[in-house]
């Protein structure tokens, strides 16, 4: 999504569920993030796609909100609350559940992808060229015995 659709859902999310300057420290600082991001060669859509969806962060913002009102100041509750740069997402599903969204298109969990398949096929490949060290000092002796009862028991037709 562009960063003017982006702006445009978080400020409709959040415009009657927190007071005015919240929302437009909000909005500034989005738009400040994404203009610095598209900067740096990065395309709106991959920039806003890596800060998720807008009213999971309005969501955010209103709880962050409303802690700062029951007690404590709003920074710290906001500072606590705001996603910026993880990749961890909470959303209420219910009286006391969530659900828990994890952005595993980061580099670093790529190559954690490819290290634990390289380990897997390695300790694979271990166990099958162990068990055929095993077996194979067992072959020769059972072979003979197999040839001795074939020559004793004579060739079936």
């Amino acid at each position: 999504m562009s960063r003017q659709e982006f702006l445009q859902r978080l400020r409709d999310t959040l415009t009657g569920e927190v007071p005015g300057n919240v929302i437009e420290e909000n909005i500034r600082y989005y738009d400040d993030y994404i203009r610095t991001e598209t900067a740096g060669g990065q395309t709106e859509d991959e920039v806003t796609g890596a800060i998720g969806d807008p009213r999971l962060i309005a969501k955010t913002i209103m709880e962050a909100t409303e802690n700062a009102r029951e007690g404590g100041s709003y920074q710290s509750a906001y500072d606590t609350y705001r996603n910026e740069g993880q990749t961890v997402y909470e959303e209420e599903a219910g009286p006391g559940r969530h659900f828990h969204f994890v952005d595993l298109n980061k580099w670093y969990w790529k190559l954690l992808a490819v290290v634990v398949t390289v380990l897997f096929f390695f300790i694979v490949a271990s166990i099958v060229t162990g068990l055929f060290s095993l077996l194979i000092p067992l072959m020769g002796p059972l072979l003979l015995i197999l040839l001795v009862v074939w020559l004793i028991r004579g060739p079936r037709r």
